[in-house]
């Protein structure tokens, strides 16, 4: 047995004990024994075809059945036009739901518990999935790091991606909602894309369209990880003709990854047609963007979920996004042309805080694209004197304790889902109940005017 523990890797220990933590946590708290917990908020949107189809009987929810009406207020939509009912969101979260979704249905049906899509055993089965996915998307991540670093440092991303950003917020305290999702299925399409550039056969073009397809129609403003794909390994003018020359010899497994990105996507061209009439409809209806008054700053640094604010050590992937460029390592430029125009379109969104959060969530979703540039700002920071070492290894984990600390505190209610101020953060800085409350607090909450910024009037 001794001899067994011995032979698992460093970064392996790392994700076992990250698992270990986040299962631990998740079934100490037991939200989904609390009503409305977990399938609440956004979770709602992205869960709702599946008791819509599977329970109630219509997924458009214009002709449901009599179980319906008892339940009609568990259900979020916009309205048509012409009244009809249209889910917000698009499905892909339902498609990664919908293992769990139909085991915990079959558990209920065979228990004779509340078949109603909402129940306990429903939110648990959100719960667990939020585990499984996080568990592939560490694996994942674990080896599209050990292509670029040794074990040593791939434990060290490992380890302050998983407990020194808001991801693990979102795996154990807000499970269901999209980020902790797309943060695997990136991981995962990362992987293979990595594959896909040393050996592009059709297999691999297939799940490279289906994957990303996947991750579009979850969060549709991911497109733009057609950017980092295009020029993931380009450094110079030498290698973009390179890569120009690669896709054109290779262009039918090029066409076949995007049929099957598109092929992904015909689900919700079905639904929007029978739930609208059209194929193709903007469900969002007045909300939008502002793409002549982006919040950039607010964005990085806001008391109200600024990113940098609450993930402190993201700080230092940029700096090896910077580095990496400076070094000609293949990941720089693309992760460049990737993150500017993404924190833009962002920034632009009517909420650009993006509602009820810890932290800047959206940003979780490209974490297995910035825990390469962590990487490589390790491995340089390796390289320095001793003293410089250790002073940086310091900073870095004093900051992973301090995300801990924060998601605690958010955790507590002390750091507002999204009425943060600088009044706010300076009172409860480093405190915890029950040396601050909730209440003592109120009066230094701003809570947004969400009716002003759809007009546009988006100010902190």
């Amino acid at each position: 047995m001794l001899n067994f523990l011995k032979k698992i890797s460093v970064e392996k220990w790392v994700i076992i004990v990250l698992v270990f933590t986040a299962t631990y946590n998740v079934f100490n708290l037991q939200h989904w024994k609390i009503q409305d917990k977990i399938i609440a908020y956004d979770v709602i949107s992205y869960y709702g075809y599946l008791p819509a189809t599977f329970i109630y009987g219509d997924v458009t929810l214009q002709e449901p059945n009599e179980k319906y009406d008892a339940y009609r207020h568990t259900f979020w939509y916009n309205k048509t036009p012409d009244g009809r009912k249209v889910f917000k969101t698009s499905l892909g979260l339902s498609v990664l739901y919908s293992p769990f979704f139909l085991a915990s249905h079959a558990y209920v049906k065979a228990t004779g518990g509340m078949d109603n899509g909402f129940s306990s055993p429903y939110q648990f089965g959100i719960a667990m999935s939020s585990l499984f996915y996080f568990i592939i998307g560490l694996l994942f991540l674990r080896k599209i790091l050990l292509q670029f670093y040794d074990k040593k440092i791939s434990a060290l991303v490992l380890l302050l991606i998983g407990l020194g950003t808001n991801l693990y917020h979102y795996v154990v305290i807000g499970p269901g909602y999209a980020h902790n999702y797309l943060f695997c299925l990136i991981a995962v399409g990362i992987f293979l894309l990595l594959k896909w550039y040393k050996n592009p056969n059709y297999l691999l073009s297939i799940g490279l369209g289906f994957i990303f397809g996947l991750i579009v129609l979850i969060r549709p403003t991911l497109i733009l990880l057609v950017l980092f794909i295009l020029l993931l390994g380009v450094a110079d003018r030498k290698s973009l003709q390179a890569r120009i020359t690669f896709f054109v010899s290779h262009y039918q497994k090029v066409l076949l990854a995007m049929f099957f990105a598109v092929v992904v996507w015909i689900p919700q061209f079905l639904y929007w047609k029978a739930a609208t009439g059209d194929y193709m409809y903007y469900s969002y209806n007045e909300e939008g963007f502002f793409w002549s008054d982006p919040k950039l700053l607010e964005v990085l640094f806001s008391f109200r979920n600024g990113w940098l604010l609450y993930t402190p050590i993201m700080v230092f992937s940029l700096l090896g996004i910077v580095w990496m460029i400076r070094k000609k390592h293949p990941w720089g430029w693309a992760t460049l042309v990737l993150i500017v125009p993404y924190l833009y379109v962002l920034s632009c969104w009517w909420n650009w805080w993006f509602g009820g959060s810890y932290g800047y969530r959206s940003m979780i979703d490209l974490y297995p694209i910035l825990a390469v540039a962590l990487g490589f700002f390790i491995q340089q920071l390796f390289a320095q004197k001793k003293w410089l070492r250790i002073s940086g290894v310091s900073v870095l984990f004093v900051l992973m304790l301090f995300n801990i600390f924060q998601m605690r505190q958010a955790h507590e209610g002390l750091i507002h889902h999204d009425g943060m101020t600088r009044e706010a953060y300076t009172k409860i800085f480093l405190k915890l109940k029950p040396y601050i409350t909730r209440e003592e607090m109120m009066p230094y909450y701003n809570t947004p005017d969400y009716e002003a910024a759809l007009r546009g009037e988006r100010d902190d």
